[in-house]
């Protein structure tokens, strides 16, 4: 099954974005549960259907994989594809786009539910907390799944409060150049922190699971460390990252390859720019917004 046919199964469900800048239309939430049900995907520990703790994730998943489709299928009002625009080319290069391609497509169709599907994601959503949570929004391991093991995505407490992921892509409209007063995404000159949702660290989380990696063709690791296929934390595995601001350690990764590409005398990186979690999910988020606010870019 091509890829183009994956990610059209299951897109009117998941499509929860209009093509205009100034309406997001909420979610249907008999919709959601249908999705989650078609899935194998299961939650722990979050509550039943009505709880918020519920609500919240499956929301999560839902707008991470509407972020993903929109990598696929979104243009700049001029017609630019994602590739040919700073989200991409602030965190990869044009080589790295059959990886990315695959990555988001894969998060959009493995999400679907469709049982036409060939590629259907299983994991489990935990909202259970350990003492790994304490300074941390969610925790995956995304090892290889078995009869034994099933990969797992912890939403822990600070997912629920902090300002990082307390937004859902619906919490403000995307009116375009909005008055002090409107509770807009299109708020100009705000930072790139103003636009992290749940969506965002949900999408990033999706992107360690060894299952996304196998679709996205990534290899395991090659210093032995361990043979699933998801992605790293740059922040985590190397010197010299920012763990506060995951976006920045991206884009600077990005940068670090910019100049040993340029000049090998320069240190070679470690690790790979699609490697990294945090450029798919940056790169996703910058994307929907340079378009639904019509930008250039976000600043760091």
């Amino acid at each position: 099954m091509t890829l183009t046919t994956r990610l059209l199964l299951g897109a009117a469900s998941l499509l929860l974005a209009t093509q205009t800048s100034n309406a997001f239309p909420q979610p249907n939430t008999h919709q959601a549960r249908a999705l989650f049900k078609r899935c194998d995907v299961t939650f722990e520990d979050c509550g039943g259907d009505d709880d918020d703790k519920r609500k919240k994730a499956g929301q999560a998943w839902l707008e991470a994989a509407n972020l993903a489709a929109h990598t696929i299928d979104g243009t700049l009002e001029d017609g630019t594809t994602f590739a040919d625009t700073n989200a991409f080319k602030h965190y990869f290069v044009s080589t790295d786009s059959d990886t990315t391609e695959k990555m988001y497509g894969g998060i959009q169709a493995g999400s679907s539910g469709d049982s036409g599907n060939a590629f259907q994601l299983k994991f489990i959503i935990t909202c259970k907390s350990t003492d790994a949570c304490k300074d941390s929004l969610a925790i995956t391991d995304g090892d290889v799944n078995d009869n034994d093991f099933t990969a797992k995505i912890r939403l822990c407490p600070k997912f629920f409060t902090d300002d990082r992921t307390k937004n859902d892509l619906t919490s403000k409209s995307l009116k375009r150049n909005p008055g002090r007063r409107d509770n807009s995404w299109c708020q100009p000159g705000q930072p790139f922190k103003f636009f992290e949702t749940a969506a965002h660290t949900f999408l990033h989380e999706m992107t360690h699971l060894n299952q996304m990696g196998v679709e996205a063709g990534l290899f395991p690791d090659s210093n032995g460390e361990d043979d699933t296929h998801g992605t790293y934390d740059i922040y985590e595995k190397d010197d010299g990252y920012d763990k506060g601001s995951p976006e920045k350690s991206a884009r600077k990764l990005k940068a670090n390859w910019d100049a040993y590409d340029k000049d090998n005398s320069k240190p070679k990186p470690s690790y790979q720019r699609i490697e990294n979690a945090e450029s798919y999910a940056a790169a996703a988020t910058e994307f929907y917004f340079q378009n639904h606010c019509g930008w250039d870019e976000i600043m760091e």
